[in-house]
């Protein structure tokens, strides 16, 4: 679901600058999921042809967005909000609960007078096709750049495998993921997102199996430092997706 969350991130991004349009966005996300609708409850991107209640294709919010006229760049970003680490998010309380339990956001956080910051999408897999909810957010924390969070990633990486080796555990090998292809962002995104990705599989991975750790306190000790390096690459997700080219 990551990977998609990615794609539909670069894509309007690449809508809003006009380097892409809405028919080629959705065969872009047609290739990943075998279907994507939209479920705008509140109407915010004024779909105001369509029952409120139902569901409609991905293509006709896209259209409309790729339709919005601004005067200044629009960007969107990656959110991977978990308890306790809302990533940017500044409410409302039920958009922050539904993030968390989805687990990522994509947030509009520098927006126009028609598309103003904190419009957002909520993703949810059903089946082999993917639901997406637009909901209306408080203007997020302004993302951080990716020359802050490669420092902070490489600080966590570096501190996290000394404390897997004070608790005499093996890191393990590093997993083979490769991580989404960023469209309209520099070289140096896509080098921090290639390692925050990888990082955050790891993470995810090590988490799962902190149940095998002999005694409590390694336990307690393991899950806590996979904990803070994923934080430290949910960050670093979220500023290499956050800051397209302009």
């Amino acid at each position: 679901m990551l990977q998609i969350c990615c794609r539909l991130t670069c894509l309007l991004n690449d809508l809003c600058a006009g380097r892409t349009t809405a028919p080629h966005a959705e065969a872009e996300l047609l290739r990943m999921a075998a279907a994507h609708h939209v479920h705008d409850p509140e109407e915010i991107l004024g779909l105001s042809e369509h029952d409120p209640l139902a569901s409609v294709p991905i293509r006709m919010a896209l259209a409309r967005i790729s339709h919005v006229l601004h005067n200044s760049p629009v960007l969107w970003g990656l959110l991977l909000p978990a308890p306790g680490q809302l990533a940017g998010l500044r409410g409302p309380v039920p958009v922050n609960h539904a993030a968390i339990d989805a687990g990522a956001i994509i947030i509009c956080h520098q927006g126009c007078a028609t598309l103003p910051a904190g419009t957002a999408w909520i993703p949810q897999p059903v089946g082999s096709a993917m639901q997406w909810t637009i909901v209306r957010a408080a203007a997020p924390l302004p993302p951080p750049t990716a020359a802050d969070t490669t420092v902070l990633l490489r600080s966590a990486i570096t501190a996290t495998a000394s404390q897997l080796s004070d608790l005499g555990v093996v890191a393990g090998e590093r997993p083979e993921v490769v991580a989404p292809h960023l469209t309209g962002h520099r070289r140096s995104d896509q080098k921090l997102l290639d390692s925050a990705w990888t990082a955050l599989v790891a993470c995810d991975a090590g988490l799962e199996s902190t149940h095998q750790m002999i005694t409590a306190y390694s336990a307690h000790t393991r899950e806590a430092a996979l904990r803070q390096l994923r934080n430290a690459a949910s960050q670093a997700i979220t500023a290499a997706t956050s800051w397209p080219l302009t």
